[in-house]
């Protein structure tokens, strides 16, 4: 059945604005007549009862599948920030959302605007209905919307996630920068090693016929792999193809992450990298809560959901429950997490001086540093390897190719 929205007149000076379900215009105006109003305005939003259904608080979206397309981190943040600036212009938070509804391209995400819509005009708060889609928005945005709701400043909540968002998106932005010219460069020398030996090398072997025997064995290898090549690349690229695809379409599912996680854990640089940036999420989201009134052990419960490492996220638990039965946050964490010296003892100078939010920002801000360092150094150092790298490889292919050149050469003179 359609959706309509309509602005009705409820007296003289008052307008009122809402959604209703009919299966026409006319029946629309009908039944809104029969609430006692006055509709002005009818309009339809061509969404199905189905793909929309109002929500009720804590109940989950029918219908929602989250197959159509996925929603980003950028797209959060852009809804976060639309939302404080209206929330700023003193706009009702229903009529904000109705506005964010009306501008979001992703059908997914509109879904999901339109459910906190309803939601909340069922009589539930802005926090309770964020709760409903546990995947799109993290326990410590929805802790600090709490926040935002019990101190009446819910544009400040707003901004401080917009900020907290933005510090995260910055950093990826980052690491896709730092590893663009190595990723062109690979691509690069992959085409020109691909087009030498399915296309070039082929017209040559009728030139090195004649030698036999006699061709060097780096030539003999650059044509055997030339002619097997050539003759299945095309199963041979649609099987790499279809392999890329799938690991692309499950990258989210457990299989691929322990993988990926197992790796990195041998690479150097890159296991400091991913520990620093873990160090720094769970620091900013710590203080972040802490700043915005939240309890410290509900601030630390929430705080370790952003920690991925089993062992440490483990750790922090027992760190949880320490505090609850009397223990001091940097004496816990020295007992059963095993982070650096310098974050508990920073911890602790927080404990001493009361300020251990200003505390977690500037330990946020150590690592963030230490991150942009890393990710500089990652990029120098995979720059000159895929080039070594490429090198080698098209460098053997010009010396298989003239190495026979010469022999040639040097038989007919």
């Amino acid at each position: 059945m359609p959706l309509f929205r309509y602005k009705a007149k409820k007296d003289l000076d008052q307008v009122v604005e809402g959604f209703i379900e009919a299966a026409n215009k006319e029946e629309a105006i009908a039944k809104i007549g029969e609430t006692g109003l006055f509709p002005v305005f009818v309009k339809e939003e061509g969404i199905s009862s189905d793909a929309a259904k109002e929500q009720k608080p804590n109940a989950p979206l029918a219908g929602f599948t989250g197959r159509r397309k996925r929603i980003t981190s950028a797209e959060i943040l852009e809804f976060t920030r639309k939302l404080t600036t209206l929330i700023r212009a003193r706009v009702e938070l229903i009529e904000s959302l109705r506005i964010l509804y009306e501008q979001t391209d992703n059908v997914n995400f509109r879904e999901i605007i339109f459910a906190l819509f309803n939601s909340i005009k069922a009589g539930g708060s802005f926090s309770q209905s964020l709760e409903i889609f546990p995947k799109v928005f993290s326990p410590i945005f929805v802790s600090l919307i709490k926040a935002g709701e019990a101190s009446g400043r819910l544009d400040i909540a707003l901004e401080q996630i917009s900020e907290f968002l933005s510090r995260q998106e910055s950093l990826k932005k980052k690491i896709m920068v730092a590893l663009a010219y190595p990723a062109l460069l690979l691509c690069v020398g992959i085409a020109s090693i691909f087009v030498l030996i399915n296309f070039v090398i082929p017209r040559l072997k009728p030139i090195f016929a004649g030698l036999g025997d006699k061709l060097p064995l780096i030539t003999k290898i650059v044509l055997a792999v030339s002619q097997y090549s050539s003759k299945f690349w095309i199963p041979l690229c649609s099987g790499i193809f279809l392999i890329c695809a799938l690991i692309y379409a499950r990258r989210g599912s457990s299989v691929f992450a322990a993988a990926f996680k197992k790796i990195r854990k041998h690479i150097p640089v890159v296991k400091r990298l991913v520990k620093n940036q873990e160090l720094n999420m769970f620091a900013r989201s710590f203080c972040l809560l802490l700043k915005s009134g939240v309890p410290a052990l509900n601030s630390l419960s929430i705080s370790l959901e952003s920690v991925e490492d089993s062992t440490l996220k483990a750790g922090l638990k027992k760190v949880t429950a320490e505090i609850a039965s009397g223990e001091t946050i940097s004496k816990s964490m020295g007992k059963f997490t095993g982070l650096p010296v310098f974050f508990i003892k920073m911890i602790a100078v927080g404990e001493e001086s009361g300020r251990i939010a200003e505390v977690l920002e500037e330990i946020s801000d150590s690592y963030a540093e230490q991150i942009e360092s890393d990710i500089a150094l990652i990029s120098s150092l995979i720059e000159p390897v895929l080039i070594l790298s490429l090198g080698v490889v098209l460098g053997t292919i010009v010396l298989a190719v003239l190495l026979p050149t010469f022999q040639v050469t040097q038989m007919v003179h």
